[in-house]
């Protein structure tokens, strides 16, 4: 297949320790599901079904994700020969990268020859809601469009200048003239898309940068284009900001691609909306639900235990007799040892950590 998407998934997820010890990175539990879950949503907002998702760091994990994927589209492709109207799934190709990861740009030259003509990446571990296709079409012909957000207070991401139509400044790498007014307080949102010709400048062997190859190539020659994004952006780089996108999501703040709630076995939102069906949890009545709260299908609350606000249980976990749960998420098919009080953290494959004072 020709494929329009490249997904970046092989990364080592070093920032987000010890929740990447047992899972890579864009296989950690958002509201629930695998992060890659939510990547795949926003390419089927575009139309996009045929992707590249490459592999590396605890390969097998999504290498299976991936094939559950497929087998589901599988399904649904026979369902919809006989039923019209059967929902949209991917097709997704597994590149794995061994001995060695391949970094961004070798990870891409790769499977090249798989990849269409221009095509969009998207990193795995971030929740966004960036116009692919606008990007895809403000590709240059033998050039490259980055995806940019305004840098907020506090943030240290790289400075990427751009006039309006084209980048000018990758952050100190390589710059070009600017045709109008400068803005100098954006960084790149790691979307991006290339033609198979800017493809081309990655060497052909071994780990490379995109960034560090073919743009420091392109930018000089007015070959990126500048996609300026004002939507959803949240990067969920380390365990606070893991968190915090969870909180946000509970309380409303911000939509993901793909809307979770309806996949809860019981969930209660901000604004008091129920979902799913008591009957789905194992939920005891000397226990206490406090909304929004997201339980999985399958969870177990046992005597006493006091579960929200503002927590995301996963299917099949189990929180035991008197724990208190707040600010938190539990993934599925853990434990919450008896007498836990987590007021801000994460309950994850390795163990408790806690968190205090995201909001």
């Amino acid at each position: 297949m020709s494929a329009p998407a490249f997904l970046l998934a092989a990364g080592f997820g070093t920032r987000l320790r010890p929740l990447t010890l047992h899972r890579p990175k864009p296989l950690v539990p958002f509201m629930g599901r695998p992060l890659l879950d939510q990547a795949i949503a926003l390419l089927l907002v575009h139309g996009i079904q045929d992707v590249v998702v490459n592999a590396h760091y605890l390969a097998d994990a999504v290498e299976d994700w991936a094939a559950q994927h497929n087998a589901s589209h599988h399904k649904a492709s026979h369902h919809k020969a006989s039923h019209h109207g059967a929902e949209a799934r991917v097709r997704l190709i597994v590149s794995r990268e061994e001995p060695d990861i391949l970094g961004t740009g070798g990870g891409l030259r790769k499977v090249m020859d798989q990849l269409a003509d221009p095509f969009v990446v998207v990193n795995g571990d971030i929740l966004c809601d960036v116009d692919l296709g606008a990007l895809l079409a403000a590709t240059p012909e033998g050039g490259a469009a980055m995806a940019l957000r305004t840098l907020r207070d506090g943030e240290a991401y790289g400075v990427v200048q751009h006039d309006g139509a084209r980048v000018v400044d990758l952050v100190g790498l390589a710059a070009a003239a600017p045709q109008g007014p400068v803005d100098r307080g954006t960084h790149f949102t790691g979307v991006h898309a290339m033609s198979r010709a800017a493809l081309s400048l990655v060497p052909p062997e071994g780990e490379a940068c995109v960034v560090r190859t073919a743009y420091i190539a392109l930018v000089p020659d007015r070959q990126v284009a500048a996609l300026k994004h004002r939507g959803l952006w949240v990067d969920l780089g380390d365990p606070a900001a893991y968190l915090k996108a969870h909180l946000l999501a509970l309380e409303g703040a911000i939509t993901p691609a793909q809307d979770n709630w309806p996949l809860a076995g019981l969930a209660v939102d901000a604004g008091g909306v129920s979902y799913g069906s008591p009957a789905l949890i194992d939920q005891h009545p000397d226990s206490e639900l406090r909304h929004p709260v997201w339980l999985g299908q399958g969870a177990r609350i046992e005597p006493g235990a006091v579960v929200g606000p503002r927590v995301v249980v996963g299917d099949g976990a189990v929180i035991e007799a008197g724990v208190r749960l707040e600010d938190a998420v539990v993934w599925d098919g853990v434990t919450v040892p008896s007498g836990t009080s987590l007021l801000g953290g994460v309950v994850h494959d390795g163990g408790v950590l806690s968190i205090p004072g995201v909001k």
